[in-house]
């Protein structure tokens, strides 16, 4: 009678059952020689090239997968974690989303409990240096943040859903603050389910609208026709089928038309068989599966985005590109012609020639390097970034150094850097072909005592409770017997403070300055 009722509201279109949707089991793979270093697959869609000839892999783009989790600590993923600060610190908070709290209650911390999060992040942006010995990703100098939408080997209709909405808003930790300025640009999506299956239509259609480009994998039912799962099956989505190094389309992947509309499925076709990348813990695998297609897609968009700042964000130009420079593969199994059918889609991905018939316009290079001004050392993990005729972020690595491609123009360049002073530099020219230097030495800033008390709304002392200060890596406070708490050292800045007592306490979140004396309290 309930549901009758619920069912009758205007703003009510359906009741379904929980379900849940599997993983693919990606299929072990035989390991293939790399080429230069740099995998097969990496080398057979042409990003290396785009990385010589263009000078770009990726700055100023965020990719994110709804996947497993990612182990975000692995050598080949860790730089390139949004959430790194650098010098060993990190801060999850809008860079991680665990709703089952699978990896824990609260889920403070990214892990991968089944591995193939961690294998389609690194085909998206892995590389263990700069360059490495395992360059397994199209895009290395991208960023990443995650969102385990996937609980172990299934996923739960409750997990995607939450998944897809912290995508388009990242909240903190703790749920809060939803803060949509923070998300990504491309979003990987390696699952899926029987086709024909409207249920995640909406939330693809908010990515599209929000400027995020949905890339899915097609499904790993092949060789018959019509078995595109959904959601790579939906018209507004682009799912990817898949091939091995000889060039032949592999047997499981699958093939169209789509349940809706007769869309024709794949809408390309990328290295899916025997593809290496990372693993948990700290390691590499070679699996096979539409799943390790997709990522070379969603790679290949943070290339063009990156290399072509007018264009970033336009989903359908972006799939024009891919449709019109993916190298077109003939094959009448399923129907279609030979520039665009069921089995290939509009054929083999280029990353090369997408990235080269591009709107990028003339680009010149800023460089630097971030130095703690009181003792010349390296400043890893700071922020750069340029605001002018675009606005792009880069971070620096181990040794302190940046590199960002940008359109000719004059920019502000501002580096920031947890414990430091920012610094901005005023009108820095870029150039066509040329290399403009701008370091930075930061100051590093003055710290204080922060201590308050945490009390209920009586005004007692409350024992236990968790004080965390947001967006920095400043392990949290316990409170004593007296709900008194105490940080040593904060950097002179504004924060966010959140205090959490659990039980039947609210939890609550003041901001607060530090200066020469900062003392937080509250209920």
């Amino acid at each position: 009678a309930l549901l009758r009722a619920v069912a009758a509201r205007p703003d009510v279109a359906t009741i379904v059952a929980s379900r849940t949707y599997a993983v693919p089991t990606p299929d072990p793979a035989k390991l293939e020689a790399a080429i230069n270093a740099v995998e097969w697959n990496i080398e057979r869609i042409n990003a290396d090239d785009v990385w010589s000839m263009f000078g770009v892999r990726g700055e100023g783009i965020v990719v994110a997968n709804v996947d497993t989790g990612v182990q975000y600590n692995h050598p080949a993923l860790v730089a390139q974690y949004r959430g790194n600060l650098g010098g060993g610190s990190f801060d999850h908070n809008y860079n991680w989303h665990d709703p089952s709290m699978i990896c824990g209650s609260p889920s403070l911390v990214p892990c991968d409990n089944n591995g193939h999060g961690t294998h389609t992040m690194g085909t998206m942006v892995g590389d263990d240096g700069d360059p490495g010995p395992n360059q397994i990703g199209v895009a290395p100098h991208a960023r990443w943040i995650a969102a385990k939408g996937c609980e172990s080997n299934f996923c739960s209709d409750f997990a995607l859903l939450s998944s897809a909405q912290w995508i388009l808003a990242p909240t903190d930790l703790g749920g809060n603050n939803p803060d949509p300025s923070l998300r990504p640009h491309v979003v990987n999506n390696s699952w899926g389910g029987g086709g024909g299956d409207p249920w995640y239509m909406a939330s693809v259609d908010g990515w599209i609208a929000s400027g995020i480009f949905p890339a899915f994998s097609n499904g790993n039912s092949g060789p018959g026709c019509n078995t595109s799962g959904s959601p790579g099956d939906y018209p507004q989505s682009y799912s990817a089928g898949a091939f091995d190094i000889g060039n032949n389309i592999a047997g499981f992947s699958s093939r169209g038309a789509s349940a809706f509309g007769g869309e024709l499925k794949p809408n390309i076709a990328a290295p899916g068989v025997s593809v290496r990348s990372s693993v948990p813990v700290n390691s590499y695998a070679s699996f096979s599966g539409t799943s390790m297609a997709s990522p070379h897609v969603a790679g290949t968009v943070a290339l063009i985005w990156s290399a072509a700042v007018a264009i970033e964000r336009d989903i359908a130009a972006t799939r024009t590109l891919l449709d019109e420079t993916a190298v077109d593969t003939a094959d009448a199994q399923c129907g279609g012609t030979p520039e665009d059918n069921n089995v290939w889609g509009e054929g083999k991905l280029d990353a090369f020639a997408a990235v080269d018939a591009a709107p990028r316009g003339p680009t010149g290079t800023l460089s630097g390097t971030v130095t703690d001004a009181s003792n010349g050392n390296p400043v890893a993990g700071a922020t750069i970034q340029a605001v002018g005729p675009t606005t792009r972020t880069t971070t620096t690595n181990a040794s302190g150094q940046y590199s960002l491609v940008l359109p000719v123009g004059t920019y502000d360049v501002t580096a920031s850097a947890f414990g430091y002073l920012t610094e901005t530099a005023a009108g820095v020219v870029i150039t066509e072909g040329a290399t403009t230097v701008q370091d930075f030495a930061l100051d590093p800033a003055p710290s204080h005592t922060v201590s308050g008390h945490v009390r209920d709304s009586d005004g007692q002392g409350l024992e236990g409770a968790t004080v965390t200060i947001l967006g920095t890596p400043i392990p949290p406070a316990t409170t004593d017997a007296n709900g008194f708490y105490s940080f040593a050292s904060v950097p002179e800045g504004t924060y966010d403070v959140r205090a959490d007592a659990g039980r039947c306490n609210e939890t609550q979140t003041q901001t607060l300055v530090v200066g020469s004396i900062a003392v937080a309290e509250g209920p």
